[in-house]
């Protein structure tokens, strides 16, 4: 299968995934693979399932990692509440270095210092787990605990 072959069934997956008068956004790693979709984009089977489907296509660079997990911590660290004083930021294995890059990073860092919160990441599994305590679980500390303690 070729490039644009490749790129055509990139294209139909992500045009039936899309509903009915949407838009749909395929990310693309660089200029080269741009040229590539923009071409299989122009093939007649793939312009008939547009009309079809009412669907246009877009295509775009996403972020770096690094700018992502920049991009989400910024959000958490500017909408926790007043109270907040320490956030812990639950990372799974393989997104660690770029979120270690992330909570390094100059405006990060200025975010947390702003709001004087200290900040520190913490290896999430996989499968994320779901915690319920108590409100006295919580009061007591015992929450607090467990979750400092990893387990």
């Amino acid at each position: 299968m070729g490039a644009i072959d490749r790129g055509k069934e990139i294209i139909k997956e992500e045009i039936r995934a899309t509903q009915a008068g949407s838009i749909a956004r395929i990310p693309v790693a660089d200029e080269a693979n741009l040229v590539v979709f923009q071409q299989a984009l122009r093939a007649p089977d793939i312009k008939r399932l547009l009309i079809q489907k009412g669907v246009s296509v877009e295509f775009y660079f996403p972020e770096a990692p690094v700018e992502q997990a920049k991009k989400a911590m910024l959000q958490v660290i500017r909408s926790a509440s007043g109270e907040i004083q320490e956030i812990v930021f639950p990372v799974i294995p393989q997104d660690y270095a770029d979120a270690e890059i992330a909570l390094a990073s100059p405006e990060v860092q200025r975010a947390l210092n702003r709001r004087g919160i200290t900040a520190s990441l913490r290896r999430q599994e996989s499968q994320p787990q779901i915690v319920i305590a108590s409100i006295d679980q919580v009061i007591s500390g015992e929450l607090d605990r467990y979750m400092r303690s990893g387990e």
